[in-house]
């Protein structure tokens, strides 16, 4: 699958998310590769700046969406994993 598979693929399961959950709080769960995915359309960047975003194991990405309105809130925070 190409990476612009992937963004289509996970940006479309994103649209339909939103659909069925209009105005509700949302957890997502997803592969690095996802998220990356997701955050590049989210934050308006091209394919070239996937491997710009950092996606540990168990990371927590915040987003917050309201119509065309975007807002990320965090972005790869593991500050609740024990150091």
């Amino acid at each position: 699958e190409s990476l612009q598979d992937v963004v289509a693929r996970t940006f479309d399961a994103l649209r339909t998310v939103l659909q069925r959950h209009a105005g509700q709080t949302v957890v997502m769960v997803g592969h690095d590769s996802v998220n990356r995915a997701l955050l590049l359309q989210l934050l308006d960047q091209p394919l070239s700046a996937y491997w710009k975003l950092a996606q540990d194991p168990c990371t927590l990405n915040e987003v917050d969406i309201d119509g065309d309105h975007v807002e990320v809130k965090r972005i790869n925070d593991t500050s609740h994993l024990p150091q």
